[in-house]
């Protein structure tokens, strides 16, 4: 027995999550995760030889499998996020029960008596640019019996997450079976199960993503993703309502007042205007001026007398 058969360092599970998701980065590092634990970001990717940009990516796919729940947790300050964002909890996903043990007789069965199933089969093929392996089609077929979502909904849901995926990696890549699933039990929690809620929830997806990419502009974030500590920020402050001039604004008198790019220093100017009711450029601009200068008496600072008053009164001494 070799080494590798005696430790079983990753569940069979795993291993297929991992193969589907052809990706060499983040097996590198679930591999290193798996054999070292978690370390300090910047310590991984000087271990690995990986820049920190795709070590991000990596762990955003590992977490996105539900293989990395823990991954926002690595290196991300605590003190200035909203506790539910900085707990460090698996996310709610990985939590969540598999999906039936469908078999390949079972999806022949139903590739056969079913022609909406068979459709988005080629659906699916044709998003995922290959053809579809047997774990595949199984996970599909959860999707549409077990879930019990819509056909018309399932193509929704397959599109935008390929959608997601240019917009997150690039025209190369291509979503897994695994992203399909991840994002229908999403839809289904939400009861996002008929043509018309689906549409509204890309619809305000897309407008997220949008203001996202407003942020960035505004954060001077050029030619990469936001970071994990930055999403999560920048999450927070659209929670909040605020725009993106506003964040334009606190990021200004961040790297004035500090000299560098701070995102706690910024969570902290619109932690203070979202606890004062100002959101808006307006509101700010006209409400948090700095407050006027006054004697220790608390009484306005009296006007400065003339030369001309000031040499009467010696005059007179």
């Amino acid at each position: 027995m070799n080494d590798l058969d005696e430790k079983k360092l990753i569940s069979p599970r795993a291993a297929d999550l991992i193969i589907d998701l052809r990706d060499g980065d983040a097996a590198l590092l679930y591999l290193y995760l798996c054999r070292r634990g978690m370390e300090d970001r910047d310590h991984i990717a000087r271990e690995l030889y990986l820049p920190k940009q795709r070590l991000s990516e990596a762990m955003e796919r590992l977490e996105m499998l539900g293989l990395l729940p823990l991954a926002q947790s690595v290196s991300a300050p605590e003190a200035d996020i909203a506790p539910d964002t900085a707990s460090g909890k698996p996310s709610p996903l990985a939590e969540r029960p598999e999906l039936p043990d469908y078999t390949a007789a079972d999806v022949r069965e139903r590739k056969e008596s079913d022609s909406a199933f068979s459709a988005l089969i080629s659906e699916a093929q044709l998003i995922m640019g290959r053809p579809l392996s047997t774990p595949d089609l199984i996970k599909l077929l959860g999707i549409y019996d077990h879930l019990d979502l819509p056909p018309e909904v399932v193509m929704e849901l397959m599109n935008f997450v390929a959608e997601l995926y240019r917009w997150k990696y690039g025209e190369r890549r291509r979503p897994s079976a695994r992203a399909f699933e991840l994002e229908a039990r999403v839809w289904a929690e939400r009861g996002i199960t008929d043509f018309e809620s689906a549409e509204r929830y890309i619809r305000s997806a897309r407008e997220r993503r949008s203001q996202e990419s407003d942020i960035k502009a505004a954060m001077k974030i050029v030619d990469r993703d936001f970071t994990d500590t930055e999403r999560r920020y920048v999450e927070q402050w659209l929670n909040w309502g605020f725009p993106a001039d506003v964040i334009a604004l606190a990021y200004d008198k961040t790297v004035t007042n500090t000299r560098k790019f701070s995102p706690a220093y910024m969570n902290k100017i619109l932690m203070s205007w979202n606890g004062k009711g100002l959101h808006t450029l307006a509101e700010i601009q006209e409400k948090d001026r700095p407050a006027r200068s006054r004697s220790a008496t608390g009484t306005e600072p009296r006007p400065a007398e003339s030369i001309g008053s000031l040499w009467d009164k010696v005059n007179r001494i």
